[in-house]
């Protein structure tokens, strides 16, 4: 598991396609986030829940990316200023 702490300078609403079309921004369930870390730019996408939705821009926030079971997981939450390592 990896731990990269960041700010975020974007939030947006990433395209979503079902079944081949593009869905309507209103009818979309993943929120993107653009976050500046140490080593660069990071884009994550994930689907959106009450935890992540609260997430805006400027915040310092934690990646953690992990691998269970050979698939590669990553996840986004509020860095409360902890030592995170």
């Amino acid at each position: 598991m990896t731990k990269t702490k960041g700010k975020v300078i974007e939030v947006y609403i990433p395209e979503q396609f079902k079944n081949g079309k593009l869905l309507d921004v209103m009818d979309r369930t993943n929120i993107g986030f653009r976050v500046e870390t140490k080593d660069g730019l990071k884009d994550i996408v994930l689907e959106a829940n009450a935890k992540n939705a609260q997430i805006m821009q400027n915040d310092e926030v934690l990646i953690i990316e992990q691998d269970i079971s050979g698939k590669h997981f990553v996840d986004i939450e509020i860095y409360d200023g902890e030592d995170y390592e």
